[in-house]
């Protein structure tokens, strides 16, 4: 297992492709970021501070997290040389890190949040293959009779000992979601919604699917809490909550300011055209 999860051995230097796949994961978001920022003519160092501050945000909430859930001790959690980091918990924080940041930046949330979904799902995308060489982020044990070849299977730790136990690989569901995810998010910037939109609707659909996988991971990352409902599937939902209560109530917010600015354009157009106001209080011009 150990030798399987091994890029590089250099003596006291040891690199696990987990993560070199995190990493990767990280370039994958920063390019597309990139590349978006630059066709819209944003602030250029967006994709940079945006991994700066979310990146140690997102550390601190999965593993806080991934304490809750009893993943691992309390004791260890700013121990990080420990495996053990919850996800929904880990992209909480950043969100709120970033948000935090783009406030203070004075930067507008809506544009900025949707430039960087696409770049982020890709991301996440590749990230998920970490899962892969850690043999983590799957299902069930494959039986007898069913169809055995990846990435419908794949690797489980104790693979490595008996050469025959493999398990559905849902982390390549996951790696299918974020893939659709970051192309509708690329399609929605075309659109020209409402700014934030994109954000808010494909938000919403990922902590919706991530929801539903929740039921197929098997082993560790089940973690019942309540009847058939896991950890993680519990902070899902009530993310995905949270979002789709923004997704209405910015939404809304927005098209009443578009109603009065589009009145007060009119307004000013009429002035420009040499019209009257009516008069008020029912007096009229003498």
């Amino acid at each position: 297992m150990d030798s399987f999860n091994t890029a590089l051995n250099c003596g006291a230097f040891l690199l696990p492709w987990n993560a070199v796949m995190l990493a990767l994961g990280i370039l994958t978001a920063v390019i597309v970021t990139e590349i978006l920022v630059k066709k819209r003519g944003m602030y250029k160092d967006l994709a940079l501070d945006v991994c700066i501050v979310g990146i140690p945000c997102g550390i601190v909430g999965g593993r806080l997290f991934a304490a809750l859930s009893g993943k691992v001790a309390f004791a260890s959690i700013f121990d990080i040389t420990r495996t053990g980091m919850n996800l929904p918990g880990a992209l909480l924080f950043a969100a709120i890190g970033i948000l935090i940041y783009l406030r203070v930046k004075k930067t507008d949330r809506g544009a900025a949040l949707d430039v960087l979904m696409p770049g982020a799902f890709f991301g996440l995308a590749v990230g998920r293959w970490s899962d892969f060489f850690l043999c983590d982020g799957l299902g069930p044990v494959a039986g007898s009779g069913v169809p055995k070849f990846f990435p419908l299977v794949t690797f489980t730790n104790a693979y490595f000992a008996d050469r025959q136990t493999v398990a559905y690989a849902v982390f390549f569901l996951d790696f299918l979601i974020c893939l659709a995810l970051g192309v509708a998010a690329l399609i929605l910037l075309k659109k020209k919604l409402q700014p934030g939109k994109t954000a808010r609707i494909t938000i919403v659909l990922y902590l919706f699917a991530a929801f539903i996988v929740e039921w197929l991971r098997d082993g560790e990352a089940r973690q019942i809490v309540f009847g058939e409902l896991r950890f993680n599937q519990i902070v899902w939902f009530a993310e995905m909550l949270l979002a789709i209560v923004l997704l209405f109530v910015f939404g809304k917010h927005k098209a009443a300011g578009a109603d009065e600015n589009s009145a007060a354009d009119a307004q000013e157009i009429g002035h420009e055209a040499g019209e009257e106001p009516e008069a008020e209080n029912g007096e009229s011009e003498a």
